[in-house]
């Protein structure tokens, strides 16, 4: 629910300078009066979020080294390869283990590339940009949920775990997400509402009248 605002902090750096709504373009962004986080505040989330992580990652090594048949599926790292104006489009910020998640064939072959920028439509029945993450930047598309359950798939693989076909015979190996049945079904990708620009004004209208109503009963001091 937060887009950084403008360019990157510094050369090579992660993050923006401030993160407001989604709604809120860079020439339209006042510090002054739009809400935000700063970049500090954001490094600071994620901060918090790696120390989670690592914990996680350690109770899995832990227990592996106890002898139980642990596995760790690692989304965050799926979508930190994902994430376009993080690391795609500005390979100063990339760590060292970093590299670009492959999408599957048939969603590397849509026009224009899914990405996780705001959904956006081209005002022509199509996409614009976007299409792994849905209308409230926060829950993945059918496709976007795609590739969370390959990801989920390729370890239970690993742990060994038997996929059946619904009549109950072993299903071969390797096992693949049908992303061209998902695409068909998913019509945020392959035919977006195309008013979502003019929605946007409408929520970014309401909620900059909200936060005058707020602060209009706002208590004083």
């Amino acid at each position: 629910m937060a887009r950084g605002v403008g360019q990157k902090s510094a050369p090579g750096s992660r993050y923006y300078d401030f993160y407001t709504r989604p709604w809120i373009s860079d020439d339209d962004f006042d510090a002054n009066r739009d809400p935000h986080i700063t970049g500090a505040e954001a490094r600071a989330v994620d901060y918090a979020i790696d120390l989670y992580n690592d914990h996680i990652e350690a109770t899995v090594k832990q227990a592996r080294s106890a002898g139980r048949n642990w596995f760790l599926v690692d989304i965050a790292g799926t979508l930190d390869r994902l994430a376009w104006r993080r690391y795609v489009t500005d390979p100063d910020a990339r760590p060292d283990w970093w590299t670009k998640y492959p999408l599957p064939p048939s969603a590397a072959a849509l026009t224009p590339e899914l990405d996780t920028q705001f959904l956006t439509a081209n005002g022509q029945g199509g996409r614009r940009k976007g299409g792994i993450f849905s209308l409230d930047g926060i829950h993945p598309t059918t496709v976007g949920y795609g590739i969370v359950a390959q990801e989920l798939i390729n370890i239970m693989q690993l742990a060994g775990v038997p996929f059946r076909s619904p009549n109950g015979l072993p299903r071969q190996t390797p096992i693949a997400v049908d992303f061209d049945r998902l695409i068909q079904r998913d019509t945020l990708v392959n035919q977006p509402p195309q008013n979502i620009n003019s929605s946007l004004d409408i929520i970014g209208w309401v909620d900059q009248t909200l936060d005058v109503f707020a602060q209009l009963f706002r208590p004083k001091n």
